[in-house]
């Protein structure tokens, strides 16, 4: 430490060294003010924000802007400290500053899909365009959305499985007012089909993983006997908004295709019906 003292003496008149020291002090010290300041502000406009905003999809909206916003005037602030600081000691910032500029616009071409993806995120929360719990089409794939980032947005699909995509790369995003329409379907089972039951679980599970229809996983049976004919299996659907025509148009067909594969065909003078749930005080059970 005396040696270093006693180099800057020698670079240095006394009075400049001391004037710098205190520049120096005071540069650091105002920027971990600022630094507070700007965190606590941050933390107190998130907790306001907790208490006026009810609504869970704003609030997660306004926090994360609240949040993004502090870590970007917490990067001003070092970046601006850092310059005054080596402007204080004399230093020549101009090589400095072309070399940073040199391995900035490297690591910019590397982390341009990171960019994009963060610009994107940014506008998609702005914009409200989805938000958690929202029942979403994204380029095609069906889901519920499970958290949007700056960077991903996660989505569950019908079938349980979590998928990251990339806010950069969606190019189309449909999101439906309603978290699914409930159908019922009657599968018609011929005498001595006792395993019919899983053959149309797994039919439907087919159909699914083809053309992606179901908000949840179709409940079947249990069995159910009537008088016109043998049995029949109740199956419960939710289906996605807009996928309706899908369902009642192909559905019926592909139940009775896969039973008649599996040498399990439905009784002859019957046919699977799809039908929308009944509703009660308008709206649906």
């Amino acid at each position: 430490m005396h040696s270093l003292w006693t180099a800057l003496a020698r670079l240095y008149p006394i009075e400049t060294l001391i004037s710098r020291m205190v520049g120096l002090i005071a540069v650091i010290v105002g920027a971990l003010v600022a630094s507070t300041l700007v965190g606590r502000a941050v933390r107190a406009a998130v907790a306001a924000s907790e208490r006026r905003v009810p609504d869970p999809v704003h609030r997660q909206r306004v926090v994360t802007l609240l949040l993004l916003i502090g870590s970007i005037s917490r990067y001003i602030i070092v970046f601006f400290a850092a310059f005054y600081l080596l402007l204080n000691l004399g230093l020549n910032i101009g090589p400095l500053i072309m070399g940073v500029g040199i391995v900035g616009l490297a690591v910019g071409f590397g982390a341009q899909n990171l960019v994009r993806d963060v610009v994107s995120g940014f506008f998609i929360i702005l914009e409200g365009q989805y938000g958690v719990g929202d029942l979403v089409e994204i380029n095609g794939m069906f889901g519920a959305v499970e958290e949007v980032g700056l960077r991903i947005t996660k989505l569950r699909d019908p079938n349980g499985q979590l998928r990251f995509l990339p806010n950069g790369a969606i190019t189309q995003a449909n999101r439906y007012t309603e978290r699914g329409i409930a159908y019922t379907a009657a599968v018609p089972l011929a005498e001595g089909a006792y395993e019919a039951a899983a053959l149309v679980q797994q039919a439907l599970w087919d159909f699914d993983q083809e053309l992606h229809v179901f908000v949840a996983a179709p409940t079947v049976g249990p069995v159910q006997t009537l008088k016109s004919y043998a049995r029949i299996v109740p199956v419960t659907l939710s289906v996605i908004p807009g996928r309706q025509t899908v369902v009642t148009e192909k559905l019926p067909g592909r139940l009775t295709a896969a039973l008649a594969r599996a040498g399990r065909p439905i009784p002859e003078g019957t046919e699977v019906t799809v039908t929308v749930a009944p509703t009660q005080g308008g709206r649906q059970v």
